[in-house]
């Protein structure tokens, strides 16, 4: 797994390069290179010996679907919303006011609804109709962001707007998936979820900053970046012991991290950590499970899936903004600002695929069909906010 290591981050950290320099997100090449290295470009070139004079000088084995490398995978994705939830001020959250949380909760609602209509319409089950659902109520707003500060317009109400309702998003996004994905009746997941969000908060806001103070009593090297990681996983088994996802508790607690004073250093490390090697993995194993196998059988849903996840959130967010007081023009900026899905996106249809929700052909079909909207989205969003906030 050593050489599958090195050739994934070498040309993730390569092709994420070069696609930044174009003004793209550096996840579509980690994606690609996952693609380049999978099992139908340079993976078919697995288990070849080099050999010289008769003699065997190297094993050439490209295997990114193996248990092994899914597992590093998987701690990508908990290290990737560990930060989210580290990145996510708590204060932001309490101080969103009736505008972005009206903003949020319609924007979540009809993003959920549309996707679990797509589902419904093309004959998925009841807990996969759902599980689209889920998928489409993530947002990512880094593209929308920086597009916004090219054009000085982030300090406007609705840039300023379009930041908060990404913060609540995430917060409501994790809460619904922890509903879908969860064990049992959707009522008894409902509330398991809600109460395992109250008492970990209510716990954590106590107890964590205490806990993040080892730091002064403990002068080991990297204590403190070791105490929140214990925390991360911890959290994160916590919410698989009751049924929830991994990633819950692990955003939870770099939600509550992030309130202490600690947390900027904590921060830093882990982003380097992360960035450098964990995160980008898990990308590059969800490029090499890219099956072209699927993608002929992948036009209907596409066909449905990318323009209800369009549809969703300027529908939900122009209306909520709307609802808020702002002006018709300002609502469809928002609307418009918040139509991006990235990461988020593709850990929770990867997640939803890791516990079996989607299987077979119908998990090919969904990861195939979540990628395409990442990178439509992540094309489409500059271009449409520019013409926006055009002056007249």
């Amino acid at each position: 797994m050593l050489l599958e290591i090195a050739l994934a981050l070498i040309l993730a950290k390569t092709l994420g390069y070069l696609f930044e320099k174009i003004r793209q997100p550096a996840v579509i090449g980690e994606i690609l290179t996952g693609v380049l290295l999978g099992p139908y470009i340079l993976g078919r070139f697995s288990d070849i010996n080099l050999s010289l004079f008769g003699n065997e000088i190297f094993h050439v084995t490209i295997n990114l679907e193996s248990t092994d490398f899914e597992a590093l995978a998987t701690l990508g994705i908990i290290t990737l919303l560990f930060l989210s939830g580290l990145e996510t001020k708590f204060d932001d959250i309490k101080n969103a006011g009736r505008g972005g949380m009206v903003t949020s909760i319609l924007d979540v609602s009809i993003a959920f609804l549309f996707g679990y209509l797509v589902g419904h319409i093309l004959g998925f089950p009841t807990l996969q109709s759902l599980a689209i659902g889920a998928i489409l109520t993530a947002t990512s707003v880094g593209i929308s962001v920086r597009t916004l500060m090219d054009m000085g317009k982030l300090a406007t109400r609705s840039g300023t707007l379009i930041l908060t309702v990404a913060v609540l998003d995430d917060v409501l996004g994790i809460l619904v998936l922890s509903m879908i994905i969860g064990k049992g009746s959707p009522i008894v997941i409902g509330i398991k979820a809600v109460v395992f969000f109250v008492v970990i908060i209510f716990l954590g806001l106590h107890f964590i900053p205490k806990v993040m103070k080892i730091g002064d009593i403990i002068h080991a090297r990297q204590i403190l970046l070791t105490a929140a990681l214990v925390l991360c996983f911890l959290f994160a088994a916590l919410a698989e012991s009751v049924g929830l996802a991994a990633i819950t508790g692990a955003f939870l607690a770099g939600l509550l991290i992030g309130t202490t004073p600690q947390s900027k250093r904590i921060l830093d490390f882990t982003k380097d950590i992360g960035y450098s090697f964990l995160i980008p993995l898990f990308f590059v194993w969800i490029g090499a499970s890219f099956d072209f196998s699927a993608v002929g059988n992948v036009g209907l849903l596409v066909l449905l899936f990318i323009p209800a996840a369009l549809a969703g959130k300027i529908i939900g967010c122009s209306t909520g903004a709307k609802i808020s007081g702002l002006t018709n023009r300002e609502a469809m900026q928002v609307g418009l600002g918040m139509i991006p899905r990235m990461e988020v996106a593709l850990v929770v249809v990867a997640t939803e695929i890791s516990l079996g929700i989607f299987q077979g052909e119908a998990a090919h079909q969904m990861l195939a069909a979540t990628i395409l909207l990442v990178i439509v989205t992540a094309v489409l969003t500059p271009t449409l906010l520019k013409i926006a906030y055009k002056e007249k």
